[in-house]
């Protein structure tokens, strides 16, 4: 049984359609995961870099900055 293009074209859009409806009734029971789940990467992605200030320009030779990745 095979069936022709126009006449699978109502089906296609009901289909798309159904996929539409579902979409919109799931979309507010999602966002609030997706909310806490953005906020949670963006404080993960969030630069960690400090400056380091020394106070006298002559001590700065003495000193030694060591970076670990935690």
């Amino acid at each position: 049984m095979s069936i022709g293009a126009l006449a699978a074209l109502p089906v296609v859009g009901e289909v798309a359609k159904a996929a539409g409806e579902i979409t919109t009734a799931v979309a507010p029971l999602v966002q609030p995961f997706a909310d806490v789940l953005a906020k949670a990467l963006g404080e993960a992605l969030e630069s960690n870099s400090k400056t380091v200030d020394f106070s006298d320009a002559q001590e700065t030779d003495k000193r030694k900055v060591n970076f670990a990745s935690a």
